[in-house]
């Protein structure tokens, strides 16, 4: 077993019984820093061989757009399995895995068990990791059923939120022809802030959009 603590203790990743464990601190929001930090540290201890991992974002306070990017680059891994404890989670899972189509399979589960399942990892072939981020992994939350309301309230959040924002993009491309970058922005975050006043985006989530409006 191999355990490293990222810059600013953040978090923590860790390689056992072939998986690697990623689990982020309380309230953590994950920097393009910290996303680097981490594929460092992942490449270092998969040693060239692609390994399975699983993240735990329970306890997570958000994910700069710039790390996102970061995270749907090109690493050792074979695919990633996030855990999360909350309709929300996966929406904001899900919706990560539909704007930045990550390299390697990217899939959300409510519980460590199917997780692991997805990994192609059984329960006694895991060692509890340092971190103790699979102490009760099989007991600490239990799954969302494919016809749960969790779940269709989940599936319909994430459509909603994935129509609506490319619908404002869309929009603000079509008003945007020659408008400088800065214009731009403040047209894009007018938009989504009258559309979407109950959802947070990050100035860098802004700023990417309006990039890509301007290209």
């Amino acid at each position: 077993m191999t355990h490293q603590t990222l810059a600013g203790d953040d978090g923590a990743v860790e390689l056992s019984g072939g998986v690697l464990y990623l689990r982020w601190s309380s309230g953590a929001v994950v920097t393009e820093e910290d996303a680097r930090a981490v594929t460092s540290k992942v490449s270092a201890l998969c040693s060239s061989r692609p390994r399975p991992m699983l993240v735990d974002v329970t306890r997570i306070g958000g994910l700069e757009h710039r790390a996102r990017t970061v995270f749907a680059g090109a690493w050792p891994l074979t695919r990633v399995a996030v855990v999360g404890a909350s309709p929300v989670d996966r929406v904001i899972v899900d919706f990560y895995v539909a704007r930045h189509s990550p390299v390697c399979p990217t899939k959300f589960f409510a519980s460590f068990a199917d997780a692991m399942k997805w990994l192609g990892v059984h329960a006694g072939q895991v060692k509890t990791p340092q971190s103790g981020l699979l102490t009760a992994w099989d007991t600490r939350h239990q799954p969302v059923r494919g016809g749960s309301r969790g779940d269709r309230d989940a599936d319909m959040m994430l459509t909603v939120l994935l129509k609506r924002t490319e619908g404002i993009i869309s929009d603000t491309q079509a008003v945007a022809n020659g408008m400088p970058l800065f214009v731009v922005e403040a047209e894009l975050t007018q938009r989504l802030q009258a559309v979407l006043p109950g959802v947070r985006f990050t100035a860098q989530d802004i700023r990417a959009w309006a990039a890509e409006i301007s290209s």
